[in-house]
């Protein structure tokens, strides 16, 4: 089941009622970050709708669910959704249901070029869902199927064979007679409900299936079956399709389902229950009494083997990115985890205003840098007693720009930085240039040209002598900032990051660029962290022998992030501290 801690924040005027929808033929293929789907352009077709009238999450965390019918009219998504209970499922999970309607002659599961691509077309589905008059949103690694006929289940199982990261789940009724898997099949890991037969046949290969069990709670004949990825579930059931077997379905499969898109065919990580694991939240709590007693917003993690003690403990801020929410850095990047395992605090603040972070300090918006040490205090005298010496910032897209922001503006604070998929656009980029997009109802001349952080940062390094570990990731396909391997023709604005930083670390730049290297710059070490080399890790010494900066960078990673280079930041960042004086010190 879906986790209460969800704020529900998306409503629309049309909830509570089936509806009907255009889906145009012209794919719109817009750039939402971390949320975009592509599709080809196809015909106009048509949808039906219901949005639950109790409200969904943020679009980040807002799940979809399609189901597939033979019919195309209202009466026939009408008659599915109450035999089904899918209206009353939807009213209860706070999900985005659909039945996108087939085209005459039912659905293209046989891929003929001389009909419209049906997966083309349901990915249009999900592309208008906030243009359109639907006006709510989903995340596209938790769109989920139900294939209530042969011929629907045989278009996702189809789907599922040729664009696996289109499909993060589907629950199967039959397979029509004769029916046979594309030749082209990828054999790529897909989450799914299925009977015994072809569709699990090449699901437990696809899925590296090995042993099944039976889980509590599960009704009699539903055997689960975790793949080599333990996340990507497959349920095997010769259960007929019923609103009992679709209530166990959205438990035991769709509930636990994400598919992030964060390599080619994107990659499962478990869903965080928030309030099993004893996260606290706080929305729109002006209790901070900071920036004139605004409703902050903010989730705090203390691991259950800190409560009730008094052991001051690092403290860890992750900042998300634009247009994201704080529930959704969590499970974007896993850092309670980390926490639970090695014995920190972490907390996932939201930005005040626009979904976006303040980086540069402008006085003109309400201050994130205040709504920080705000929080610092909170934590320490109110939650648990933090080891100030060892606060850390990490964040991803604009929350790693925050992160570039604070490390820079407050070197005596910050112990150290893992900044993920931004560079120091504060230090580099005119405000209004970065802002104008985030901020509509600003003009020019309201936001200016001023970088505060910037000057900030400025004074506190001429008034001493900081250094500043920093570990920062990045992808090798994330066209949002930067092409790599870097080169001094371009010389961007991750190059000039990077020697910023060394610089500041009393790093040598001598010899910047190598055409050789992966990322295209000369490091003290270059290795791969895999078999696989999908991590290249490079590492540069500062003037007494010390790594102060290192960069992983992941390929096939677009504008995202995986786990597995959180935990290389914190095996970095661990090590320091930052002293009473503010030097840097090495722990062991």
């Amino acid at each position: 089941m879906n986790d209460r801690m969800e704020p529900l924040t998306q409503f629309s005027k049309y909830a509570g009622r089936l509806c009907k929808e255009t889906v145009p033929g012209v794919a719109e293929n817009k750039v939402e970050y971390e949320n975009d789907v592509n599709a080809a352009s196809g015909q106009d077709r048509s949808l039906h709708f219901y949005v639950p009238e109790s409200g969904c999450p943020d679009a980040k965390q807002a799940q979809v669910l399609m189901v597939l019918r033979d019919d195309g009219d209202t009466a026939s998504a009408e008659a599915l959704m109450r035999e089904l209970k899918l209206d009353e499922l939807s009213e209860q999970e706070h999900f985005i249901l659909l039945f996108p309607d087939p085209q005459e002659g039912g659905w293209n599961y046989d891929c003929d070029p001389g009909r419209d691509n049906d997966m083309d077309f349901l990915n249009r589905c999900f592309g208008i869902l906030r243009s359109s008059r639907i006006g709510v949103g989903g995340f596209n690694g938790m769109i989920f199927y139900i294939g209530a006929s042969p011929s629907g289940s045989a278009m996702m199982l189809t789907m599922s064979a040729l664009k696996p990261a289109n499909v993060s789940a589907m629950m199967l009724s039959e397979l029509p007679e004769g029916y046979e898997l594309p030749k082209e099949a990828l054999g790529v890991e897909t989450a799914a409900w299925c009977r015994e037969g072809k569709a699990a046949e090449y699901l437990r290969k696809a899925n590296g299936i090995s042993e099944g069990v039976t889980e509590a709670d599960c009704p009699e004949g539903v055997i689960i079956y975790p793949g080599s990825n333990p996340e990507c579930r497959l349920c095997i059931s010769e259960l007929p399709l019923s609103a009992e077997s679709v209530r166990t379905a959205w438990d035991k499969l769709f509930s636990r389902t994400r598919r992030w898109q964060n390599d080619t065919y994107g990659h499962y990580q478990y869903r965080t229950r928030f309030t099993e694991r004893g996260f606290t939240a706080h929305v729109a709590d002006t209790s901070l009494g900071v920036n004139g007693g605004f409703a902050h917003t903010w989730f705090e993690y203390v691991p259950p083997k800190l409560r009730g003690t008094k052991e001051r403990v690092p403290l860890l801020f992750y900042f998300h990115g634009v247009n994201c929410v704080p529930l959704y850095g969590a499970e974007q990047s896993n850092w309670h985890d980390i926490a639970e395992r090695e014995g920190f605090i972490v907390v996932y603040p939201a930005p005040a205003r626009y979904k976006a972070w303040n980086i540069y300090d402008h006085p003109g918006l309400i201050s994130d840098f205040k709504f920080v040490f705000a929080l610092i205090e909170h934590i320490d005298k109110e939650v648990h007693p933090i080891d100030r010496s060892r606060i850390y910032s990490t964040g991803f897209s604009m929350g790693g720009m925050m992160t570039h922001s604070l490390c820079s503006a407050y070197p005596d604070v910050f112990a150290a930085g893992a900044p993920c998929n931004a560079f120091a656009s504060t230090l580099f980029m005119d405000p209004v240039k970065l802002l104008a997009r985030f901020l509509p109802d600003k003009t020019e001349e309201e936001i200016g040209h001023v970088s505060y952080s910037a000057r900030l940062a400025e004074e506190k390094k001429k008034a001493k002598d900081y250094r500043m570990p920093i570990f920062q990731n990045a992808g090798f396909i994330d066209a949002q900032i930067g092409k790599w391997p870097l080169d001094p023709e371009n010389d961007d604005i991750a190059a000039k990051t990077l020697r910023y930083w060394m610089d500041y670390d009393h790093i040598s730049t001598e010899g910047f660029y190598d055409a050789a290297s992966p990322t295209g710059l000369r490091a003290a070490e270059t290795f791969y962290e895999d078999e696989d080399k999908r991590y290249v890790h490079q590492r540069w010494l500062d003037d007494s022998g010390r790594s102060m900066l290192e960069l992983v960078v992941a390929a096939r990673m677009p504008h995202a992030i995986d786990p597995v280079q959180t935990e290389y930041a914190w095996e970095f960042i661990k090590h320091f501290a930052r002293g009473k004086d503010g030097e840097s010190i090495y722990i062991d």
